[in-house]
């Protein structure tokens, strides 16, 4: 019944509060009038049916086929991916129209190549100029070797004369010098004598007026002469014995090992100048590798700029549904590593489809299943389940918080010539199980109440509430194992009658053979 509609408030006149009050009375008046109506329609007019004028099923005894059935989408079971294997990635210039056919090894997409190009016009001026610097460090180190080999020859020699020298003077020259020196003081000494003795014999000429004093002057000055010659012969044979010698032996020594030591000097200083060459010999040519084998890449990455075929199949897209930007296309650009197109091998199909949280646990792999596709509506595929997700997929905001399960199921039996292609839709039934000689009833004739399941039998002219358990169930007919009997006859409207006993409750009143409770609409039938 409508409500009245309240009459229109002007913003300049205020309300009274009795009018307030008496509007809100007409619209409890009007609630109650409909509220009415609805509990005489439920409560009064349902009850008083008769059995013979409801929609009635009988309860039967035979096989109840426990299956799980949902909508899914054919897949190849052996597909290969083409993918992008440019570093970097790059833009699509050319492609084939998608379910192009194509034979292993046929061109499917190109890139771009300038990049590349360029890089490899880089690379190669780098790979030049390392190659340049190996060779002249090459040089480099056969210079330093044969200085190497000169220094350490030059400083092996000096060392060489200064130990022969050392050893001649220690062995030949010192003794032949104290012979010298020895010989002229013998012969000084002898010379002295020989002038002394002239003086004594000028002297005894002078004495008997032989000889003039002149003359004996002369032999007295020639024979101070010899004496001091003698004196600083003797002198000078003093200062060789004492300290001219030993310090031409200390000198010649210390030659000799200062020139051992440079020797081995030269050596350690000649040997690192080496190996520093050699190291930079090395480190050119591993530059050079290096630089050659970035070459190669880039080289190889130009030919993956071309995408062929691995295999023969129809060329199908990669497609992200939710990202336009990401579709496949010329002038499209891709990433290293993505996919970019498949090809199904169409002589071997599965079904993908998704199972609801609620039966998923029902679902074994090795079950069979049965399939009906679209495009073959006249013949039922065969299959088995060959897996179960472990994980539900991770649905959007538009899921609803719905969990399902991605399930895959082979096709066992496709025909050759049957032309089917990924993505077209099958309808999958899972066979779980079948129980023999099941008493079964529709799933209309069975509601919970109470926290029980119960059946509404009809007994002659009358309907009779009666209280059953139920055993396993599919979306048609639910297992009855206690409270009825086979050949009882139910009303199908166990939620309807389930419904208008609550609103009897509500008015006072208690159904006659059941306690006043809240009902559920609709029963839980395992394996529903």
């Amino acid at each position: 019944m409508p409500t009245p509609a309240p009459p229109p408030v002007l913003a300049h006149r205020p309300v009274p509060k009795s009018s307030r009050i008496g509007r809100l009375g007409r619209y409890l008046i009007a609630a109650g009038v409909v509220i009415a109506l609805i509990w005489a329609v439920t409560t009064r007019l349902l009850p008083s049916r008769k059995a013979d004028e409801l929609l009635l099923a009988t309860a039967t005894i035979g096989d109840l086929v426990i299956q799980v059935s949902d909508k899914g989408e054919l897949e190849s079971a052996e597909s290969t991916q083409g993918m992008c294997e440019v570093e970097g990635g790059g833009k699509i210039v050319t492609i084939l129209p998608e379910g192009s056919p194509v034979k292993k090894g046929n061109s499917v997409a190109r890139l771009d190549t300038d990049t590349i190009l360029k890089g490899i016009n880089e690379q190669e001026v780098k790979w030049e100029q390392a190659e340049a610097k190996v060779r002249a460090a090459q040089s480099e180190l056969e210079v330093q070797k044969n200085k190497a080999e000169s220094e350490i020859a030059k400083a092996d020699l000096a060392l060489t004369l200064a130990r022969i020298d050392h050893e001649a003077y220690d062995q030949g020259e010192c003794q032949v010098e104290l012979d010298k020196r020895k010989g002229a003081l013998e012969i000084g000494r002898k010379e002295l004598k020989e002038a002394e003795d002239n003086l004594d014999f000028t002297r005894g000429m002078v004495k008997k007026g032989f000889t003039q004093q002149e003359q004996l002057r002369v032999m007295e000055l020639a024979s101070e002469g010899k004496r001091y010659a003698v004196r600083q012969q003797e002198a000078e044979l003093r200062v060789f014995e004492k300290f001219s010698r030993m310090k031409k032996q200390v000198e010649l020594k210390a030659k000799a090992e200062d020139a051992a030591r440079e020797l081995e000097r030269t050596k350690k200083s000649q040997a690192a100048a080496t190996e520093k060459a050699e190291n930079e010999v090395t480190s050119a040519r591993k530059t050079a590798v290096l630089e050659k084998r970035q070459l190669e890449r880039l080289k190889a990455q130009l030919d993956k700029c071309e995408v062929k075929a691995p295999q023969d199949g129809i060329v199908i897209y990669f497609k992200r549904p939710w990202d336009e930007s990401a579709r496949i296309r010329p002038g499209a650009t891709v990433f290293f590593q993505q996919p970019i197109f498949t090809l199904p091998d169409l002589s071997q199909m599965k079904v993908k489809m998704k199972v609801h949280e609620s039966v998923v646990k029902k679902v074994k792999i090795g079950l069979t299943a049965t399939m009906r596709v679209d495009a073959l509506p006249n013949q039922v595929l065969h299959g088995k389940v060959v897996s179960v997700a472990t994980l539900a997929q991770g649905d959007d905001w538009r899921g609803g918080g719905v969990k399902e399960y991605e399930t895959t199921v082979s096709v066992d039996d496709l025909p050759a010539d049957a032309g089917l292609r990924p993505g077209m839709s099958a309808e999958v039934k899972i066979l779980v199980k079948t129980v023999r000689d099941a008493l079964t009833v529709p799933v209309q004739a069975v509601t919970e109440a109470d926290g029980k399941h119960v059946c509404y039998l009809a007994v002659g002219n009358r309907v009779e509430r009666r209280e059953v358990t139920i055993g396993e169930g599919n979306d048609q007919y639910v297992q009855i194992l206690e409270g009825i009997a086979d050949g009882d006859r139910v009303a199908l409207d166990a939620r309807s009658r389930a419904a208008a006993e609550l609103g009897k409750t509500t008015d006072g009143r208690k159904p006659p053979s059941e306690k006043s409770s809240p009902a559920s609409p609709t029963p839980s039938v395992p394996g529903n």
